[in-house]
């Protein structure tokens, strides 16, 4: 065989017999080599041309493996709303078996939220030193083990505990997912990526109800026993909640490390063999055809891996350095501006959300009062049935009847909440991110305040539906936020913002949980206030 390194245009790579003057005929093969994967040195001989990282992403194109990399990276998104929403469609249900108060209600609403804001900085340092899928594999293996083991609690605290614990671990899927995603995309494919997984989010507050519109009204018709313990339906139901995590596990040991993340730490060949794999998968062609044999990173993404290495090397003294800055002037205004748009965002729209089971629970058996009358006169009932009881008492069945209806409810929300995200993504570009971020407040803000007023069922419905679509625009207010932050901070301010948005939601459950004992008005008040007056004050 004959190698020949200079060869000309049209048939050459075509098998020829050459007979040599002084030897018989032989056979002799011409390899054609694509001359745009080499180059010439200064000896005259050929060079493989080296790629940098974007350019392989465009050549193993976008195909099966990107599919499966979609739903996946979208299941661990819906996993973080699924953790941290789904005990608010168990409170009712657990209420007698747990002897659950309107503050151990709240506290359980928000434990998650408090696991998730406490870990995000770790989480996020983890991703950048150990590997973006080593960070999913064990966020959510670790999310799945403790989960299972909550709906054992046989105490209020217990679950609480290890409802804070399951958001501490399911923060590492919240502070990877995107940027493992986003970093087997190029530029052109990105952003429609991006927008797609975060659709997942929605499904999981349609996906929440429908499941335990399927699940807990059957507590009349079955009765298990585990470790001689009741193992009620809210528990079966929250067992059911985490079984996505064994999908997300099963996709993640198939998908491989990010290939720009290895490329940072150097590992060339590695992230060569990843890119070929990838190019099989979208191409269907062999993995020793895949045409490039030089890779490095991008120009801009060179600075990036100096800093991934820095950040390596300084350990938690990095998030000091980096967080420090947003607290001076000039980005201090900046910091708090985007952090109280973001904590009111979610007190009013998650907060409210984690209730709402609960409380139309009994506005469903009168229909024709005001929502606060209603919450008073649940709280009467509830009163005078711990009198009855005693405080803490648990009994072995739950005697409250759960509406069936709840559910549908909560899940039409849910769709509610998903057409609002694909609308935002039409009009953005036509009316711009501030118009659209201040429209949507002034709106959800007028509609909180106006459940005071109306006592017909349908109309209140609508009017909280609005308000707590508000939580859609946390997406647009954290694109509002990029603009404000120089480069070098913009991911260590969006971790901070997203921190405080979670922060409200805990806050915003726990106040709900107050003001349903004392002033069920002020709910509305302050949180419809509260987007008003952050309108006024930050955006006018």
């Amino acid at each position: 065989m004959k190698w020949h390194g200079d060869y000309p245009q049209g048939d050459s790579s075509q098998e020829s017999d050459t007979t040599p003057a002084d030897g018989p005929t032989q056979n002799v093969v011409e390899i054609l080599v694509d001359p745009t994967q080499l180059a010439a040195n200064g000896n005259g001989r050929e060079l493989p041309v080296t790629h940098t990282y974007s350019e392989a992403l465009d050549i193993v194109g976008q195909g099966w493996f990107h599919t499966v990399l979609l739903f996946v990276v979208g299941l661990c998104l819906m996993s973080v709303v699924n953790e941290t929403i789904n005990v608010g469609f168990i409170i009712s249900a657990a209420e007698c078996d747990l002897g659950l108060t309107f503050a151990d209600k709240g506290l359980l609403n928000g434990a998650a939220f408090l696991g998730v804001v406490s870990s995000s900085y770790i989480w996020g340092f983890l991703s950048d030193t150990w590997g973006r899928r080593k960070v999913l594999l064990l966020a959510s293996s670790g999310t799945l083990a403790l989960s299972i083991l909550s709906t054992f609690s046989p105490h209020v605290w217990v679950l609480i505990g290890t409802r804070f614990l399951v958001g501490v671990l399911v923060s590492g899927n919240a502070a990877t997912s995107y940027a493992y995603l986003a970093e087997f995309h190029g530029e052109a494919s990105r952003p429609k990526v991006i927008t797609w997984a975060a659709m997942f989010m929605a499904i999981g507050l349609i996906f929440l109800p429908s499941l335990a519109w399927l699940v807990i009204p059957l507590e009349d018709r079955f009765e298990l026993h585990l470790f001689g313990m009741r193992y009620a339906m809210w528990r079966i139901y929250l067992l059911l909640c985490s079984l996505e995590l064994t999908l997300i596990i099963g996709g993640l040991l198939w998908l491989p490390e990010s290939g720009k993340f290895l490329l940072t730490k150097g590992d060339t060949e590695k992230v060569l063999q990843i890119l070929a794999k990838i190019y099989h998968y979208n191409q269907g062609k062999p993995e020793h055809t895949f045409p490039i044999k030089i890779i490095r990173l991008d120009a801009m993404d060179s600075g990036y891996a100096d800093e991934v290495q820095r950040r390596s090397n300084l350990g938690l003294r990095y998030m000091w350095q980096q967080t420090v800055p947003l607290f001076r002037v000039p980005l201090l205004w900046h910091t708090l501006k985007a952090s109280v748009l973001m904590f009111g965002l979610f007190a009013a729209s998650s907060g409210l959300f984690l209730w709402l089971p609960d409380i139309l629970n009994t506005y469903l058996q009168h229909k024709d009062m005001k929502l606060c009358d209603v919450i008073a006169l649940m709280h009467a009932n509830k009163t005078a049935k711990q009198s009855a009881v005693g405080p803490g008492a648990t009994v072995d069945h739950c005697p409250i009847p759960i509406n069936a209806n709840i559910f549908m409810i909560t899940s039409a929300m849910g769709v509610i909440f998903l057409a609002c995200y694909i609308l935002n993504g039409f009009i953005i570009n036509l009316v711009g991110k501030k118009a659209l971020l201040n429209s949507w407040y002034v709106v959800c803000g007028v509609c909180g305040i106006g459940v005071l007023w109306t006592s017909d069922f349908y109309l209140t419905l609508i009017l909280i539906a609005a308000f707590i679509s508000s939580g859609c625009l946390g997406g647009l207010v954290s694109a509002i936020s990029v603009d404000l932050f120089p480069t070098n901070y913009r991911a260590m301010a969006l971790c901070l913002i997203l921190m405080t948005g979670r922060l409200g939601a805990m806050a915003g459950s726990n106040l709900i949980a107050y003001l349903l004992t004392y002033s069920c008005d002020l709910i509305f008040i302050l949180f419809g206030g509260l987007l008003l007056d952050i309108i006024v004050e930050y955006l006018a």
